[in-house]
This record gives structure tokens, C-alpha cells and sequence, in this order.
């Protein structure tokens, strides 16, 4: 297919979007007529007056592949004199911003911005030219307008009357839908046996629960159709519904003809289009009454629910059971309409998926042996790139069916699909319908993420960031609303409509269709370059540059002068790089986004032409090493995003405070500091540290303007602030969008306890924080805001650290929402009793976690004196107490589920009281517990991960670890005197360690004879041996006890410093995968029996006896030969 008949395929939304900014800009500046010139202002009224028409004719060719070599050079015309009015503008504001800014022209303060800005250019010579050109190409343009207009409309009338249809008749062989099948026959077949109020009342339910309304929801060809016709078709359905009816919706849901068609069974019965509304509703309801009825809805887009409310009114008197199946593209369709959750279609399995294409690709047609095998090879290749959506498995499949000739399958993989006209005109309907129903401003950021190349993995900030940049956002509501948030709320749409789909870590990445339909709408705007060259559009305006050291396959993009983005991927020649950057930022003045991030090439400085880039709005440079930016850096006043990560910079130009509008700043700590003045960045959104020295625009009081700061500030060096006063410049209670606040001083024994407090009384927060870290706090008490209830009332995390001079802990129990509590370092408390907890009834209502740590005098924790504590806590965490003998154990509550003790002093009967009420318990850690105890772990009938360790006086009683039944990691070291019974223990079947996984154990384990109380461990699968300082051998009975370990797959052993020789049962283990023996310096051989022939890694280190024994040709070779990987002191022995 010649793509340059599609011509102009979209470019409507980039277009759109200029269009709509530049009637904005030019009706402003309009608005006051001061002092203009007037042919300027007779041209510029021109202009206004024409965008409204243009800005319609623009929209309606959104979309549309326009195959009229003229009407698609005129659009292309159109779009074109847009884009140079927005640069024109653009310009405009830039030269206003720098004069201002470097004070070159003073205007007086009484005269409005728009006057300024029109007042200072369209006077001058150049910007006079360029403004009359532009009113000239519009002028030229605007002639054409009628006619072009009327081709749109008819175009458009075509594409419409070509509408997809679908009946209930089953036309195709269904693969993979098993599972959806049989759900929804079971909800369909048994809804009738359901009480009424078990049926989900969604949105859509409101007061009729009496029809189930089933939404079967999913991307465009995924299957739902196919599916709900399986449905449909099932002849237990047939049986079940005495009244069942096909209605294909669309993106019309005209109610009227709808009732129609539920209401006559034939179209010979209908009745005449003048009938009014309610009569056919009427009869809709007679057909219905008392009959348990089946009706699918197909492709139904209505996501207001006005026009299915009025439907569903008339559908109550049916009888019960009676379903609504409802198949559509929109999430937003399902919640309106829906009655019960709504079965999510997800791609084919790639199993069912071959299945399915080969069907369609194949046929019923005969294909010798050899050459179908041939064949099949290159159609699971093609298959693969098609990802499970069925609908193009069959259309691919039937296109490659019309010709089963070898060359013909191999060009169609090497193709794009929509280069051939069969595959567009079948796909692209049902893919492009959910792109048809976002609106402009979703379609232009969709349609921008063709420049990602295939398996990009979406980032939310950036993607968010670079629509910004290009001025796709905007704020049309007088709803106050950040870029950013309403950025945000279209990349949420776009994922809720399947065009971004979740991956496993929670990033989304687009389905390779998706992206082909993107690129297909954007193919006359966006391009993204491999290795290969190819013919370069001279439309193209967003650019990725994909290569591998293969700078000549780009060295054509330099001529390209109109580009707005672009992107680097790969690893180029640095030096080559260079030159070729520089050359391209000299050509593309009309640049917005640059991002070098993924390039993989190391600059040392950024080429001094990227300051005259007076469009620019999003820079990263981050991972490219640069040592510099330019000096006149500081001249981008437009620029709103600049990341830096990785790129250890030792200077900044002086002047970086003029990048005015700069909301994002990303770099490492180091960097950000370098920037003198940063105060003046008053639109900057986020500023993760900021260090405070006594150098001038260094100080605190830089952060005074920036009230915009959200997500997290880390204040440091705050020993460089002297008062109360200095403090309160920061101004921090008033950025009311800062959600964690970091506060960090370094310890100064010279410093007054008073004056730390009251420097402290000027750093209060906005009520709205969230997470509060102190480090290296000097007084002796907390400021008022710390203490008093009515400050923190939105706090949900603290962390107090170093506090040294800290005797008595803030009134944290009465802060309601206080979910977690970090408290560590802080030497001078010695008793934490009631000023803890507040005055409230119940102390620290909210907490979830709370850990203390390195409180080294801390003697007694008093309870909460009649008060309810700590009533949700789940995970409680206490180390480095060493003095600590008085805890409140026994109030932890029986829904803790993890209990970590570590360095610590006697508790004497707190603990063994409090684990016999901890029934909710996963997760117990005891370390280094010197004192004599008794535990009975019988209780814990939810433990998953159980750790002793250095507790040398701890004894296990009421049957030892027997009951731990679901105990799934098992560490035991140094603990010597766990079991001391004189009778044995009866293992009984339903008792005993049956789900453990994962083992640690030591000597004393070994030579205490613990592990026959182990039993045979049938789900173990890791085991480690460690610190084996008393051992020589494995005793026959050990070794007996590991021939019974038929699960384990990875076994270490590791600083067993006086054993000699490994266990002989190495060979006998039949599930083995990974064996690791480190630090066992007397081991003088492998086993003689060998290793187990399932082994597939062997690691060795610090064994100097087995070195060369396990070297090829060494003594030990042939029992380890088979292995496919080993390692030996860090050196690869064998890979296979």
C-alpha cells in the first residue's frame, strides 16, 4: 500500500491542539488594542477570525485516512501554517521572558501582558515579517476552505456508512475461552436460584435488582462478540430462556430502534418509524412480562447511561433470571450498566492463539508435508508479533490464506500490517472504535506514544511530563488543577481503556497492536528509526533515533527542521555523536523535547546549540555523563523539565535561576546544590534535598517562594541556621502539597539545648504532612508543634533519630492517624511511661508498626494506665535495648503478625506470657536473648517464619516446634539448649514442620541431635548448614536424616571450618539443582560416591583442598563433569 496515498492520516490532535492554543493567545492579545501598528493588528484579527473554521476543519479530519492526494496536501498545508503560528507565539513570549528577565527592555508595570508582549514584537521588523507570512499561508489556504470542507463531509459520511454489523450466528471456530464459557453459564443458569440481595447492586442495578445486567469487557478484537455468541448459541441457554434476542448497539444507542428489535420478531413485523417512543417501550414490556429473557447488547458505547436507563426501565417484569449480556470496549460502560463484576477478556494463550491462526491460515487447503512445516515456521513468527488478540489472528490468518506461497508469508512478516489495505480496513475498525470515542485532547497524547519504541515500559511522570511539554494539556475548566493532574487523569483513562496494559512490577507498556494503531494515526507526525535507513518524511515532527553504531542510517535526520521531539536510543560513537547533535539542534529550532537518556553514550558537555532552543520544555540528559552545560544555559525561560540523574556535575552556569519556569528538577544532590539562587524557580514542583549553608542565596530563606514543592523535601545541614527567625523564611507551613518532610542537623555538642528548640519552632509543617523523619535533633524537649495535638492531625509516619538530648518522648499516642513509628538513638531516655500516650482513650489508635532501636539507658516502659494501646498494631520491632527489664508485652495485640526482638536485657515472664496470645503471628525473630526463658510456641498457629538465634539459656516446651504446622522458613543458630526432654516426641501425621521450605541451621542443631525433632521435611527445599565450628564429619544417623529430604533443590554449606569430609548422601539427592560449599578449608575430596546426576550448579570458594581436585583433569573432575555450570573462587570452570 502506498502510504503516500493515505497522505495526512492524523495530525489532526497535534494540529487541533495548536489551533486551539493559537485562538487563545491571539484573542488575548487582542483583547487591548494599545499602540499597535495597524497592518499588525489588521493581520492579526485576520488570523483570529479564520481559526475557528480552520480549527473545525482540522477536527474533522482527525483520524481519517485520507487517500486524496489534494485534500491531503491542503490539510497537510493547514497543519503546517498551525504549527507556524504556535512557534511564532511561542517566540514571542520567549523574547518577552528573557528581556525581562535579563533587563533589557523595561516596559511600565501599569501596562497588561498581552500589551507588552504585542506592544515589544509585532513592532519589530522580523517578528512584522513572520506575521505576515503566516497571514499570507492562510490567507492562500483559507480560499480552498468550502471545497475541502465538503470533501471532509463526504469522507467522513463514507467511513460512517461503512459500520461493522454482528448477529448471534457463531461464524468462526472459538479457541482458549473455556474458563469465561463456563462462568458465565453458570451465572446465566443459575441467577434465577439466587436471592436477590446476593446480587451485586452496581451502578447500573440501581432499583431494578430483577434484571441481571453481565458486562463482558475488553480491548477492540479481543473476542467478546465471539464469546458472547458462544454464549448466546449454547443450547442450555436455548432451553433456559424462553425469550433471547441479538441487538448490535454501536456507538448509536438509539433506543427506539432497539426496543424495536427486542420487541418484533421479524423485520416484516415491525411497525412504522413514526410510532412514538413509549408505544414500542410498551411493547418491549408486554414481550417480557413473566418470561425469563436473554438479550445481548453488542458494542455498546453509551457511557453516560441516560439512554440504557430509559431501555431499562421496561425490562422489570420479566421473570427472575432474566440477563442482560452487555459486550463492550469501555470500563467506564461496564460500572454504568453492570449489575454483576464484569468478566475481563484477556488476550489468547500462545498455545490457543496458534491454534486459532493456524485454522484461519491455513484452512481446509491440502499443503504437502515439508512445505506447510516450512510455513508454519514463518506463520508462528507472524503469530507471535499479533500477541493473542483473536481478530487479528483471523484476518492475518485469511490474508495469508489467499496465498499459501512461501515468499508471500516471509514478505508479510516482514512488513507492517497496515501496509496492506485487506488488514486495514478489517483491524483497524474494531481497534480504532475505542480511539474514536476519546476525545482530542486523549487522542493526541495517545497517538504521541508511537515515538516509544516496541516493549517501551511507560513511565507515568515523564510520559505526563513530555504531553506538557508539547502543550497537549490543558485546563479548560475554571476547576483550579495542576498540568500534571489533569496529565495524570488522561494516562489513567488510557490504562482504564486498555491502551496502556499493567505489567507483573506495576509499569504498563503498550499491546503491540495498540502501539501499530498509533503509529498508523501518527504516521504522518512521528517516526521512530532503527539501524536500517529508510525514506524520511519531511512531515515528521516527533523523531526517535534507535540505533546501534550505525550513525549513517541517521546522518539524514540533520535536514529535518521542523521536529518538536526528540529521543535517543542505543550505543553510538561519542565522539561522532557529538558532531552529529550539535548539527541537528542547530536545524531543529522548533524543539520542545530532547531526551538522551537511553542513548548510552558518554558526553562530556552538551553542544553550546542547545540554548538557542527557545522552545525547549523537556531536557534529559540523565546517564550521559556530562561534566557541563553550556554558559548560557540559564536562556531557556521555557524549558519546564531538566533531568540530570547520574551525571556528577562540578559547576553550574550562574544564571540557572532564570529557568523560570522550570517545574521538575532531577539530578543527584550534589548537583542540585551548585544552583545558586534556586528561590527564584517559584513554579518548581519538586526538591528532594536542599542543603542549607551561610553562603549568599544558599540560605533557608531560598525556599520561602517555593510554595509549589510537593511529594518530599529533605532539609540538611540545618546547624547553618541561627534563629527562629532564619527558620521561619522557609516558609514550610505554608506548602500545604508537601506529603514528607526530612529534617537533618549534624550533632553539635556546643550547641544550646534552647536555641535548637526554638530554630525547631521555625521549621513547623503544613497540617497536611503525612511523613515526618527528624535526624539529629539537640534540644532537650520538642518545639509546640511536636507536642500539641492540632499541628500533626494528618501525620501517618515519624521517625525520630538521634535525638540525644531527648529525656522524655512527644505526646505521639494522641495523634489519630499515626500508622507507623520509628524511634532509634536516643541515649538520655531511660523510662517512657504516660507522656507517651497523651491524653486519649486510647493511645495511638492508628499505628500499625512501631520499632524502637538503640535506646542503650532505656530501663522501664510503663503501661498506658487504664487506657486502650496500641489497639492495630501488626508489626512491633525491638532492638539494642540492652538495659530494658519492664515491657508492656502483654498488651500487644492478638492481631501483631510480626514480633522481631533483638540485644536486649531479661523480660522474665512478659514474653512467654504474651506469645500465648499472639494467634495472628507470621513472623517471630528472637536474637541474642541471654537470659534464661521458657517458650511455648504451640499458639502460633499462623507462623510462616520463626528465628532463633544466639539465645543460648532459651528453652522450647509444650511439644517444641511439632505444632508449627504452617511454618514455611525455619533459622536456628547458636541456640544449644531448645529441646531438653527426657521422653521422645511422637510426630503424628497431621503435626510436624509438612510446609517448610526453607532451613538454616548450625552445629548445635547438628550436635544436639535438634533435627530429629525436625522429621523428614517434605516440602523443604533450601537448606543451610553455617558455622559448624564443632563438627569433623556427618554422622551415619545425619546422613540419614538428609536421604530424607526427597524435595530440596539448593543446599549451602558454608564456614564449617573443622569438617573434613562432605556427606556421602550429595549423591542421592534427587531434586538437587544448586549445591554451594564456601569457607571449609580441611574438606580434602568430594564425596567418593560423587554428586547427584540432577546437580546444575556447583559453587566453590575458600576451600583450598578442593581447588584443584575440581579443576579439569583434577582427581574430582569425573564425579563433577555433568554438571552444567561451575564456579570456583569466582572463576567460571564450565558453562554448557
Amino acid at each position: 500500500m502506498d502510504l503516500g496515498m493515505i497522505g495526512m492520516i492524523v495530525g489532526g490532535w497535534f494540529a487541533t491542539c495548536v489551533v486551539n492554543k493559537l485562538a487563545e493567545k491571539v484573542s488575548l492579545h487582542l483583547d487591548d488594542q494599545y499602540d499597535l501598528l495597524t497592518g499588525a493588528k489588521a493581520m492579526a484579527e485576520d488570523v483570529t477570525a479564520r481559526l475557528p473554521r480552520i480549527r473545525a476543519v482540522i477536527q474533522a479530519a482527525e483520524g481519517r485516512p485520507i487517500r486524496d492526494p489534494a485534500l491531503a496536501a491542503w490539510l497537510r498545508q493547514l497543519k503546517d501554517a498551525a504549527y507556524e503560528a504556535d512557534d511564532l507565539l511561542d517566540e514571542f513570549e520567549f523574547k518577552e521572558l528573557h528581556d525581562k528577565l535579563h533587563s533589557k527592555s523595561k516596559v511600565s508595570d501599569f501596562v497588561s501582558p498581552a500589551v507588552k508582549l504585542l506592544k515589544h514584537f509585532i513592532m519589530s521588523d522580523d517578528d512584522l515579517k513572520n506575521l505576515k507570512n503566516l497571514a499570507g499561508n492562510l490567507e492562500k489556504i483559507y480560499l480552498d476552505i468550502n471545497c475541502m470542507e465538503e470533501q471532509l463531509k463526504d469522507y467522513n459520511s463514507q467511513q460512517r456508512s461503512v459500520t461493522r454489523e454482528t448477529s448471534s450466528i457463531i461464524q468462526d471456530i472459538v479457541v482458549g475461552r473455556d474458563t469465561e464459557r463456563d462462568m458465565i453459564l453458570d451465572m446465566l443458569l443459575h441467577l434465577a436460584d439466587e436471592p436477590e440481595s446476593s446480587i451485586k447492586s452496581g451502578t447500573g442495578s440501581s432499583s431494578y435488582p430483577s434484571v441481571g445486567v453481565l458486562p463482558i469487557v475488553g480491548i477492540g478484537g479481543v473476542g467478546k462478540t465471539t464469546l458472547a455468541q458462544l454464549i448466546y448459541n449454547d443450547e442450555r441457554v436455548a432451553r433456559h430462556f424462553e425469550l433471547r434476542k441479538w441487538v448490535y448497539v454501536s456507538d448509536n444507542f438509539d433506543v427506539k430502534r432497539i426496543s424495536k428489535e427486542l420487541a418484533y420478531d421479524s423485520v416484516l413485523a415491525r411497525i412504522s418509524d413514526d410510532s412514538s417512543l413509549d408505544g414500542i417501550l410498551g411493547k418491549v414490556k408486554d414481550a417480557t412480562r413473566n418470561k425469563r429473557f436473554l438479550f445481548v447488547l453488542d458494542d455498546v458505547w453509551d457511557e453516560t447511561g441516560s439512554k440504557w436507563r430509559e431501555l431499562r426501565g421496561v425490562l422489570t417484569s420479566g421473570a427472575k433470571g432474566s440477563m442482560v449480556l452487555v459486550t463492550t470496549q469501555s470500563p467506564v460502560v461496564a460500572e454504568v450498566m453492570g449489575t454483576m463484576d464484569p468478566i475481563e477478556l484477556k488476550s489468547l494463550q500462545e498455545d490457543d492463539y496458534w491454534i486459532l491462526f493456524e485454522h484461519c491460515a491455513f484452512g481446509e487447503k491440502n499443503v504437502e508435508e515439508e512445505r506447510r512445516e516450512k510455513m508454519q515456521t514463518i506463520g508462528r513468527k507472524i503469530s507471535e508479533k499479533l500477541h493473542g488478540l483473536p481478530l487479528a489472528g483471523k484476518v492475518l490468518g485469511s490474508l495469508l490464506n489467499s496465498k499459501l506461497d512461501e515468499d508471500y508469508w516471509k514478505m508479510i512478516l516482514e512488513s507492517e500490517w497496515w501496509e496492506h489495505e485487506y488488514v486495514l480496513d478489517n483491524i483497524l475498525p474494531s481497534l480504532a472504535l475505542s480511539y474514536e470515542h476519546l476525545n482530542a485532547n486523549l487522542k493526541q497524547c495517545f497517538a504521541y506514544c508511537s515515538i516509544f519504541p516496541r516493549g517501551y515500559v511507560l513511565e507515568k511522570d515523564r510520559l505526563v511530563q513530555m504531553w506538557m511539554a508539547q502543550g497537549f494539556i490543558q485546563n479548560k475548566s475554571r476547576v483550579r488543577m495542576r498540568m500534571e493532574d489533569i496529565g495524570g487523569q488522561i494516562y489513567d483513562e488510557l490504562t482504564s481503556r486498555y491502551f496502556f496494559l499493567p505489567t507483573l512490577n506495576d509499569k504498563y507498556v503498550m499491546h503491540d497492536l495498540i502501539r501499530e494503531l498509533a503509529v498508523f494515526v501518527s504516521l504522518d507526525e512521528c517516526l521512530v528509526i532503527s539501524d536500517e535507513k529508510g525514506e524520511i518524511p519531511e512531515t515528521i515532527r516527533h523523531l526517535t533515533l534507535r540505533t546501534d553504531k550505525k550513525m549513517d542510517a541517521i546522518m539524514d535526520t540533520c535536514r529535518l527542521q521542523n521536529l518538536r521531539s526528540i529521543l535517543f536510543f542505543g550505543d553510538n560513537d561519542s565522539e561522532r555523536f557529538y558532531s552529529f547533535l550539535d548539527s541537528m539542534l542547530k536545524q531543529s529550532k522548533s524543539l520542545r523535547v530532547l531526551d538522551l537518556s537511553y542513548s548510552q553514550v558518554k558526553l562530556k558537555k552538551l553542544p553550546d546549540a542547545i540554548s538557542g532552543l527557545s522552545h525547549l520544555r523537556y531536557l534529559d540528559v540523565s546517564c550521559t555523563r556530562i561534566k557541563q552545560l553550556p554558559k548560557s544555559f540559564g536562556r531557556l525561560c521555557h524549558l519546564q523539565v531538566l533531568r540530570m540523574r547520574s551525571c556528577h556535575l562540578k559547576r553550574l552556569p550562574e544564571d540557572m535561576n532564570k529557568l523560570i519556569n522550570l517545574r521538575h528538577l532531577y539530578g543527584e544532590a550534589d548537583t542540585i546544590s551548585l544552583i545558586t539562587g534556586i528561590g527564584d524557580l517559584i513554579d518548581l514542583q519538586e526538591l528532594e534535598e536542599f542543603r542549607v549553608t551561610k553562603k549568599r542565596r544558599h540560605e533557608i530563606g531560598e525556599l520561602k517562594g517555593l510554595r509549589n514543592l510537593r511529594r518530599r523535601l529533605a532539609i540538611k545541614n540545618l546547624e547553618n541556621v541561627n534563629s527562629k527567625e532564619e527558620a521561619m523564611e522557609a516558609m514550610l507551613k505554608d506548602k500545604e502539597h508537601l506529603t514528607a518532610l526530612n529534617l537533618i542537623k549534624n550533632l553539635d555538642p556546643r550547641s544550646l539545648p534552647d536555641a535548637e528548640t526554638e530554630i525547631f519552632e521555625g521549621l513547623q509543617p503544613h497540617p497536611s504532612l503525612k511523613e515526618l523523619r527528624i535526624k539529629g535533633y539537640g534540644g532537650t524537649r520538642f518545639p509546640t508543634w511536636m507536642v500539641e495535638s492540632k499541628f500533626l492531625t494528618n501525620i501517618e509516619f515519624i521517625s525520630l533519630d538521634y535525638c540525644v538530648r531527648l529525656e522524655s518522648l512527644p505526646p505521639l499516642g494522641q495523634l489519630p492517624f499515626l500508622k507507623e513509628l520509628h524511634l532509634a538513638n536516643m541515649p538520655a531516655v531511660k523510662r517512657i511511661g504516660r507522656e507517651f500516650y497523651g491524653d486519649t482513650g486510647v493511645a495511638f489508635p492508628s499505628l500499625e508498626v512501631l520499632k524502637f532501636k538503640d535506646f542503650k539507658e532505656w530501663e522501664e516502659w510503663l503501661e498506658a494506665d487504664g487506657a486502650q494501646f496500641l489497639p492495630r498494631l501488626r508489626i512491633f520491632d525491638l532492638q539494642g535495648c540492652y538495659k530494658l527489664r519492664k515491657v508492656p508485652l502483654l498488651f500487644l495485640s492478638s492481631s501483631l503478625v510480626e514480633l522481631h526482638i533483638g540485644y536486649w536485657g531479661d523480660f522474665g515472664n512478659a514474653l512467654p506470657g504474651c506469645l500465648q496470645s499472639l494467634t495472628s503471628l507470621t513472623d517471630l525473630q528472637i536474637v541474642d536473648y541471654r537470659a534464661q526463658v521458657s517458650l511455648c510456641l504451640s499458639n502460633l498457629s499462623s507462623l510462616k517464619h520463626l528465628e532463633l538465634w544466639d539465645c543460648p539459656e532459651m528453652k522450647l516446651v509444650g511439644g517444641g516446634l511439632q505444632f508449627l504446622t504452617t511454618l514455611e522458613r525455619l533459622e536456628l543458630t547458636r541456640c544449644p539448649k531448645l529441646i531438653e526432654s527426657s521422653e521422645p516426641v511422637q510426630l503424628h501425621e497431621e503435626q510436624g514442620l509438612r510446609t517448610l521450605n526453607g532451613l538454616t541451621i548450625d552445629d548445635t542443631v547438628l550436635l544436639q541431635n535438634l533435627w530429629i525433632l525436625l522429621g523428614s521435611l517434605p516440602s523443604l527445599q533450601r537448606m543451610h548448614i553455617r558455622w559448624c565450628h564443632g563438627m569433623t564429619n556427618f554422622t551415619r544417623e545425619q546422613e540419614l536424616w538428609f536421604q530424607q529430604l526427597t524435595s530440596l533443590q539448593d543446599l549451602e554449606i558454608y564456614y564449617c571450618e573443622n569438617v573434613e569430609s562432605l556427606p556421602t548422601s550429595l549423591a542421592n539427592f534427587p531434586s538437587i539443582r544448586k549445591l554451594h560449599i564456601l569457607t571449609c578449608p580441611k574438606v580434602t575430596s568430594l564425596p567418593g560416591n560423587g554428586l547427584s546426576p540432577s546437580l546444575e550448579e556447583l559453587h566453590i570458594g575458600a576451600c583450598p583442598l578442593l581447588k584443584d581436585r575440581c579443576q579439569r583433569g583434577g582427581a574430582d573432575w569425573p564425579k563433577i563433569a555433568h554438571i552444567p555450570f561451575i564456579r570456583i573462587d569466582s572463576e567460571t570452570i564450565q558453562m554448557l
